[in-house]
């Protein structure tokens, strides 16, 4: 059903690298870290693309769940106001940004270990 480990991989490199992006100042990269994520992640399915597709969107989506979660909280604990429901359209919309790309980052992964296992 689900790799639980190339899940596991994805979100925690996910949320890795989009924070260490995010600290070096490069915030407006981090939808990458969520594409490689995905792709590493496909990578260890492997499976079909379909697999890693699947995997991927669920490290896109959930990734950016937690990263958001995170802001949030250390954006109340530094005593900054935050306006939860002024933001929500525009949460859920990266949500499912970052999880069509965690699934185009997912299917290429797979796509590249079913090649890779097949030159072998």
């Amino acid at each position: 059903m689900f790799n639980l480990k190339s899940l596991g991989i994805g979100l925690i490199l996910a949320v890795v690298l989009y924070f260490t992006l995010l600290i070096n100042g490069l915030g407006s990269l981090g939808i990458f870290s969520f594409l490689a994520a995905a792709l590493i992640g496909g990578y260890i399915v492997g499976k079909s693309p379909k697999a890693g597709a699947i995997h991927g969107a669920i490290i896109g989506f959930f990734g950016s769940i937690i990263s958001i979660l995170i802001l949030t909280a250390l954006a109340i604990y530094s005593n900054q106001q935050v306006a939860l429901v002024n933001n929500l359209i525009f949460a859920i919309a990266i949500f499912v940004l970052y999880a069509f790309i965690g699934a185009i980052g997912g299917a290429i992964g797979a796509v590249i270990s079913d090649y890779l296992m097949k030159k072998q």
